[in-house]
């Protein structure tokens, strides 16, 4: 009988453990951001709120964002931005690792797929509220976009 108590306790146990950690895990995705680069622009799709020029999306501290770039154009392009200094991103996909001055990024060949994973640290120094981000081979004045990170843990932004 107390074999029995001891293996429902423990299950019992397990379970709300397996649910905490399953619940911190969901709880911690950020926003899943599709980045599809055609006839020289970025086609932006994101289920980050919005609040950005467009094209554009917004970025959650403290939550692993994904960032997935697509070139559907015969000509390679950039996704460069000084938001990425200094982050741990994972990189899936070929790519070339770019910097231009302060900011760093991915050059994607054309018909390829490139995946971003990171997370912005909380805490984190950041100098502004938002960025752009642009392809250094067509030049930031022809393709660019805004990325704001936001912390909505203080409601404030950060960069």
């Amino acid at each position: 009988m107390r074999v029995k108590q001891l293996s429902k306790a423990l299950t019992i146990s397990l379970g709300a453990m397996l649910l905490l950690f399953s619940g911190a895990t969901l709880a911690s995705a950020g926003p899943k951001i599709s980045v599809t680069m055609l006839n020289n622009g970025y086609d932006i799709k994101s289920g980050s709120p919005s609040g950005t020029m467009n094209p554009g999306f917004t970025m959650q501290v403290g939550e692993e964002n994904v960032i997935t770039l697509k070139n559907q154009d015969a000509t390679a392009h950039d996704f460069v931005s000084k938001a990425f200094r200094g982050m741990d991103v994972e990189v899936m996909g070929d790519h070339e690792y770019i910097t231009d001055g302060m900011a760093t990024g991915y050059r994607v060949q054309p018909g390829t797929t490139v995946k971003l994973k990171f997370s912005p640290r909380v805490g984190e120094d950041f100098s502004g509220s938002w960025d752009v981000f642009y392809c250094t081979i067509h030049g930031k004045a022809n393709m660019k976009g805004e990325v704001i990170v936001a912390d909505t843990r203080t409601g404030s932004g950060a960069f």
